[in-house]
């Protein structure tokens, strides 16, 4: 049967007709609780809880079918291995590519010796997602939201500059797209060509590729423009510029330990970065 582990949760908010109870029981938080439901009836093409007018939770009738299904399933279970252990949270951290692939995921392994402690998701589409309705349960930006009921903590700042092959000059450059000439990378490079560029790319990993193999300058972080394939520093006044990174979450979740450890693994994995990269 698909999504199997989903119906711990159905079963959880049948017991307690409470999103916050369920996650309670299961040591994970109501937003996991619902999202794990809504892929469920999603998944079934059916509607199987309902809200109450007095705020409460109900199955109804097809998700009550679910659930005692559910229950003849882990009565066999549990007579063949025992109790199951209480899952770990899930947490889902949405951010860019390039913190993503650079400095989360070589620090996946901190995580994997620790599997009762979290369910890790590195969602590295960069797509704005709402926190507050579960799409996400922290995200990292570069750069601080200004709206919305969100808390952020700033986690570093990352050192941008402008390469080419050997560093050597030329105004033939590749950039961001013009909606982000505003960000403080964009906005020095513009100053220091002192022209647009000639190709425009939506990331750094991209940018980066057709540099190197078409010989044109570019902009982005020093982490992985640095010394990849023949790329250098061009001579340019110092310091170049850089980002803030910063973590942010729904105020909802202002009392998830699980959201907590995350957004803490996250925080090392930037405090590890090299001086030089981390600025």
């Amino acid at each position: 049967m698909q999504h199997w582990d989903d119906l711990k949760y159905l079963l959880a908010l049948e017991e307690s007709h409470s999103l916050i109870k369920a996650a309670k029981v299961l040591k994970t938080n109501p937003t996991t609780v619902s999202r794990h439901i809504k892929r469920l009836s999603e998944a079934y093409k059916k509607t199987l809880v309902t809200r109450q007018p007095s705020g409460e939770w109900a199955l109804t009738k097809e998700g009550k079918v679910f659930a005692a299904t559910a229950k003849r399933c882990n009565m066999e279970i549990d007579a063949l291995n025992g109790d199951a252990q209480t899952p770990a949270p899930e947490i889902i951290i949405t951010t860019t590519d390039f913190v993503g692939e650079h400095i989360l995921a070589p620090h996946i392994s901190n995580v994997i010796s620790r599997p009762n402690d979290l369910v890790l998701t590195l969602d590295m589409r960069d797509r704005n997602v709402s926190l507050a309705f579960g799409e996400a349960d922290l995200a990292i930006r570069l750069g601080r939201p200004t709206t919305g009921k969100l808390i952020a903590s700033k986690l570093a700042d990352i050192e941008m500059g402008v390469f080419s092959i050997d560093g050597k000059m030329t105004k033939r450059w590749i950039g961001l797209p013009s909606q982000y000439d505003w960000v403080p990378e964009m906005q020095f490079a513009l100053d220091f060509f002192g022209c647009e560029p000639i190709i425009r790319l939506g990331s750094f990993a991209s940018i980066r590729d057709i540099a190197v193999k078409h010989d044109l300058a570019c902009v982005g972080p020093h982490l992985m423009m640095n010394g990849w394939r023949g790329l250098d520093f061009m001579d340019c006044p110092d310091p170049a510029a850089n980002r803030e990174v910063w973590s942010v979450f729904h105020e909802t979740r202002s009392h998830d330990q699980a959201l907590f450890r995350a957004r803490q693994w996250a925080k090392d994995c930037f405090s590890s970065l090299p001086e030089r990269a981390a600025a």
